[in-house]
């Protein structure tokens, strides 16, 4: 049986006079346990090669990185981003396979960043700053830094609930961002205690991405965990076996 072609989005970065692209050896590993084949997708020189990108792939995980630049969702505080910044080459990249990919009917898993920025691609916003911003914020960990445990409800009637189950699930978080207004199109399925959205469905394509806050690559023990980069893989398998000719 073939397997499934899994893009990653890279995380583009200046090393010794050149630059780099890349990104966790968790997530690699996540994919090929549950039987995808992981590749690290680059950015293209032209726009229009990026529908060549989601068609020559069956899925996608975007995956963690840095804070999305304030100014892209009217963010009034710059002085709260952390240091590291997403560039605007891979913000763009980033936005651009999301929307070919769901185009296209591709199945999508979203982590960290990667949720947040599904949010600001529909219009939402985020607090920039969760210790400054949010009452009552519960430790969420840092971004770089320290991780965080803590547990998530997940919304019964969602596919997330669906696809990992079990009651207030432990989740390991390492973020000081998170969703302050919901975009166009999103429903909220799973909250942290302090009311902070820790998962987002389409309204419109119930099944067309899962994107949580939280980092299930740090839980590859947890089989509920695995079974997220397990449904992007069948997903991605299944519907590139109905679009076969």
């Amino acid at each position: 049986m073939k397997k499934p072609l899994i893009g990653l989005n890279p995380y583009y970065f200046e090393y010794s006079d050149a630059m780099w692209n890349g990104s966790k050896d968790r997530y690699f590993t996540a994919i090929w346990e549950v039987g995808g084949i992981p590749v690290t997708l680059h950015y293209p020189n032209q726009d229009d090669s990026i529908n060549e990108i989601a068609q020559a792939i069956d899925g996608l995980l975007l995956v963690g990185g840095p804070d999305i630049p304030n100014d892209i969702y009217n963010g009034n505080h710059p002085e709260l981003l952390d240091s590291d910044v997403m560039g605007p080459e891979r913000e763009k990249f980033d936005r651009n396979i999301f929307l070919a990919m769901y185009n296209l009917r591709k199945p999508v898993l979203a982590i960290c960043v990667g949720m947040q920025h599904i949010n600001v691609i529909r219009g939402g916003t985020l607090y920039e700053d969760l210790n400054e911003q949010l009452d009552g914020s519960v430790n969420h960990g840092e971004f770089n830094g320290e991780y965080a445990h803590h547990t998530v409800k997940l919304e019964k009637n969602s596919l997330i609930n669906k696809v990992i189950g079990g009651d207030d699930p432990e989740i390991i978080s390492t973020h000081h961002q998170g969703i302050r207004t919901l975009g166009s199109g999103l429903k909220p399925v799973s909250w942290s205690n302090d009311g902070l959205i820790e998962a987002i469905e389409d309204t419109k394509i119930p099944d067309a991405f899962l994107a949580v806050q939280w980092h299930p690559e740090f839980m590859l023990d947890d089989e509920d965990q695995i079974n997220l980069f397990k449904w992007l893989v069948l997903e991605s398998l299944s519907k590139s076996q109905r679009t076969s000719p």
